[in-house]
């Protein structure tokens, strides 16, 4: 560390709230993505975490370029995180920091994985549309069959009327049995 560094107050995240006007779960969350982004927040022992002054003014930095309009969380801490205004930045993270190859593998990896999956989902739409023509089919099938039935069972009936009708005479009515 600097002497500077050393010399100034250490605040913590409470101090940290008050001061800047804000919940003490925000200060945590946007410590957080700094960390994330490679900037150094210095932790103790028990690892709680430890303002100083220029953490103090990244943080209200970052809450001045949020109230920008079109500007998200996200890209007020890189803006802040890769100016070097008030920032040491020899300070800041640089282990997590991948090289181009590992990023160019990393993507060549999601890219094979995404092709995979794609791959599978055409399978399975392919499996799904034969299902659902076959499913189509068995339907149409059963309602021919339905329909056929139907009016199989009509031509009986309308056939057996008939039937009845002629076979039916006019009855006598017992006073005219003796005629």
């Amino acid at each position: 560390m600097s002497s500077d560094t050393e010399a100034s107050k250490v605040y913590s995240a409470k101090e940290v709230s008050v001061l800047l006007g804000i919940q003490n779960t925000t200060v945590r969350k946007y410590s957080q993505l700094l960390e994330k982004a490679g900037y150094h927040i210095h932790k103790n022992e028990l690892g709680h975490r430890g303002f100083f002054d220029k953490d103090v003014i990244v943080l209200r930095k970052i809450i001045e370029l949020t109230k920008q309009p079109n500007m998200s969380l996200e890209n007020a801490i890189n803006v802040v995180v890769s100016t070097d205004e008030g920032i040491d930045i020899s300070k800041r993270d640089t282990q997590k920091s991948k090289t181009y190859q590992e990023i160019l593998e990393d993507n060549q990896r999601l890219l094979k994985e995404f092709e995979d999956f794609k791959n599978q989902q055409l399978e399975f739409n392919k499996e799904l549309l034969q299902q659902l023509k076959k499913r189509d089919d068995y339907i149409a099938t059963k309602l021919e069959q339905r329909d056929q039935s139907l009016m199989n069972t009509i031509r009986e009936m309308h056939d057996t009327q008939k039937l009845v009708a002629t076979t039916k005479q006019p009855s006598k009515r017992w006073w005219e049995f003796w005629k």
